[in-house]
């Protein structure tokens, strides 16, 4: 194993740490996720609400039986549309599910956002495994930069799984 030399800059240190828990890929399933209607235009993400990535796996809630055949022919399409965008490795499958899609307004987008904040951020196991993961870090300044990046990592894929969960089966 190669010896880095100290002290070592910020940049390769973040690198490493990233690199280790796999935050790259992460930010790219969150991205993928984020720009779906991009990716599938308007007129299907009518239609659609994009709930997690798992996996290489993209689930994807569907309003209407026939929304659903359609979108199955189109699966390999937008599969293709994600490989140009982010490569391969993010999206390599897509799950359609029939459930209730939901369009929320910017001010009932706003009080789900504050409802969030409201409640318990994160299990205190959950917390006791982020404090244990950043507990070797000497430089305060990064390590709260990292438990905030790791909490908020959690606390999305908490929501995407109450999403995932919530609709009717």
């Amino acid at each position: 194993m190669r010896r880095h030399r100290f002290p070592s800059r910020i940049g390769s240190i973040l690198d490493r740490v990233f690199k280790n828990l796999d935050i790259d890929k992460k930010m790219k399933r969150l991205e993928a996720l984020n720009q779906w209607r991009e990716v599938v235009g308007e007129k299907i993400n009518l239609h659609t609400r994009p709930l997690s990535i798992r996996k290489n796996t993209l689930f994807v809630l569907v309003d209407s039986s026939s929304w659903l055949a359609q979108l199955t022919y189109l699966r390999h399409k937008i599969i293709s549309e994600f490989h140009r965008r982010y490569g391969k490795g993010v999206v390599e499958n897509i799950y359609f599910r029939l459930g209730e899609v939901k369009r929320i307004g910017s001010a009932e987008r706003g009080a789900s956002v504050r409802e969030r904040k409201a409640r318990p951020r994160l299990p205190e196991k959950e917390m006791q495994r982020i404090e244990d993961t950043l507990s070797t870090l000497n430089d305060t300044s990064l390590s709260r930069v990292l438990r905030r990046i790791l909490i908020k990592q959690k606390e999305v894929s908490q929501v995407r799984e109450e999403m995932l969960h919530e609709g009717p089966e």
